[in-house]
């Protein structure tokens, strides 16, 4: 489960948000878990990485890869 806070949070992520996955199995299960919750928000104009167990930091996808990644 991704954890989100406030009415309609997904409309008000911002790159630089880090994102708290709980229950996940394995690391692959969490990275789904937070694909499936950005798909679902129509979030496709942000991307995520792990940087530690079960926390995702989001970023701005671009199409300039020197720009993509803040």
């Amino acid at each position: 489960m991704v954890a989100t806070l406030g009415n309609n949070p997904a409309k008000s992520l911002k790159p630089g948000a880090v994102l708290a996955v709980s229950g996940a199995r394995s690391e692959s299960e969490a990275q789904r878990e937070v694909a499936d919750f950005l798909q679902l928000s129509n979030r496709t104009d942000l991307g995520f990485f792990l940087i530690s167990k079960d926390y995702f930091l989001l970023y701005m996808k671009s199409g300039n890869s020197i720009s993509g990644i803040a």
